[in-house]
């Protein structure tokens, strides 16, 4: 492991300790107050509107580089999109993500937490794999391709744009920042914001998964 990259997990380790506490105040996008910040590669469309289909299959690659589907994972799912680089949204949904399922006891243990990546140009399977061992022992860390990756925003609806700002040393991804619980057959039960707590979640779960 290089030094950049255990420079990149120590800071990561620091924010997510952190980001709960904060998250509340965070809001959806990430540099759209920054002059400088310019749009280079825009991705797919926003978040789905009511009655519009959202989610379905996909192929992807897991933190193991294992070649996976949606079929790989039985059960319900919650699925949140973001990248390892992400300042603060992405820890603060990830420990929310976390807090929710030890919240939940017995309930939460048949879910599966999925972080898929909208930077799959940097969170390659090894980046992926130190990264999500931080919040959850089961939380599971998808890349792919571009194309791989544009497909399954595509079809869960999410907002991803590369970003560049001319005073960074590197871009960022200004993206949509939403948690999807789906059902064991691919249906979306529920939409969870970043202002959503885990209390709120964990109770709005279990009343979903039990019918």
């Amino acid at each position: 492991m290089n030094d950049q990259f255990k420079k990149r997990l120590k800071r990561t380790a620091m924010l997510a300790a952190i980001a709960l506490a904060v998250g509340a105040m965070i809001g959806f996008i990430q540099l759209g107050g920054n002059k400088n910040a310019t749009v280079i590669d825009k991705g797919s469309a926003p978040a789905a509107m009511p009655g519009v289909q959202v989610g379905g299959p996909f192929a992807l690659i897991d933190q193991d580089g294992n070649e996976v589907s949606n079929g790989t994972y039985s059960g319900y799912k919650l699925v949140y999109f973001g990248f390892t680089m992400c300042p603060m949204i992405c820890p603060t949904g990830l420990q929310k993500i976390a807090k929710t399922l030890d919240m939940m006891g017995k309930d939460g243990e048949g879910i599966t937490p999925i972080l898929i990546t909208v930077d799959p140009e940097r969170d390659t399977p090894p980046v992926m794999k130190e990264y999500v061992k931080q919040f959850h022992p089961r939380l599971v860390g998808l890349t792919g391709s571009k194309e791989q990756i544009e497909s399954v925003e595509k079809s869960y609806r999410v907002f991803a744009n590369k970003v560049e700002d001319e005073n960074a040393t590197e871009y960022s991804m200004d993206h949509s920042s939403f948690t999807y619980l789906m059902s064991p057959t691919g249906q979306l039960l529920g939409l969870y914001r970043d202002s959503d707590t885990a209390e709120f979640m964990a109770d709005d779960i279990k009343k979903k998964i039990r019918g």
